[in-house]
């Protein structure tokens, strides 16, 4: 298995069900990351962590993913379509594996946007207030700052001069956009997050892209929040990481 930029690799992106966005937006050169292939498969490693498999993987290319994820020194989070690769790795010691819930926008083209509560107001992120955002759901995640504010997108409710809740792209193609959303702790349980989702959503599909969204499957709050704003469950699959790494 070797590093490559190779675009001949760039449709295996498209042979990928559930977190596609994340392969392509590297394929299509809107987020960075690193691909690796043995000429029959592909590993695309997004700049978030997420890793995603394509291709005919052979035990020895998955072996090698594996020596990647132990030394490469960065988070690697592998998304699993295929119940034979999720054995190969569980029969690791130091592998956890765990259920992830994939969502797309199902609801009115439409969309009202949710006005956000007296004293709150809804703002386009940009270079002026993406520094006021902190949190570990943040654009940082998954994008260079510089990157974001060219290629990127999202709204935060602002109060004052705090982001109380802020929704983004985590990822983009040019056909769909993940959703990342995080609401500061001082200001959660007040509903503020559907505002910036319907503002999110809204501008999405102005672009002509489709909104997803994933999460963990005990993660009943991010669950029901993609319900409450027009999202359907259409997949799942399990993620694998090495102990230690989240």
């Amino acid at each position: 298995m070797y590093r490559t930029d190779d675009v001949r690799f760039a449709h295996y992106a498209d042979m990928i069900r559930c977190g596609a966005v994340y392969p392509m937006s590297m394929a299509q050169g809107i987020q960075g990351g690193d691909m690796y292939t043995d000429g029959e498969a592909v590993l695309f490693h997004h700049d978030c962590g997420f890793g995603l498999l394509a291709g005919d993987m052979s035990i020895a290319f998955l072996d090698d993913v594996y020596e990647l994820m132990k030394n490469c020194g960065r988070r690697l989070v592998l998304f699993s379509e295929r119940s034979d690769v999720t054995e190969r790795f569980a029969s690791r010691a130091d592998i956890r594996t765990d259920l992830r819930y994939f969502y797309e926008y199902k609801g009115s083209d439409d969309i009202p946007v949710t006005a956000p509560k007296r004293g709150f107001t809804v703002e386009r992120i940009d270079a002026g207030n993406i520094d006021r955002l902190n949190g570990r759901i943040v654009p940082s995640f998954s994008w260079k700052r510089d990157v974001f504010l060219k290629n990127g997108f999202g709204f935060a409710v602002m109060c004052g001069g705090k982001a109380a809740s802020w929704a983004f792209s985590a990822a983009v193609s040019d056909t769909e956009t993940d959703i990342g959303v995080e609401t500061a702790e001082e200001f959660r349980g007040q509903g503020l997050a559907s505002a910036a989702v319907s503002a999110m959503t809204a501008y999405i599909l102005r672009t002509g892209r489709k909104p997803v969204w994933a999460c963990h499957h005990l993660n009943t709050a991010s669950a029901r929040l993609a319900e409450k704003n027009g999202f359907v469950k259409v997949a799942e699959c399990m993620t694998i990481t090495r102990e230690g790494t989240t």
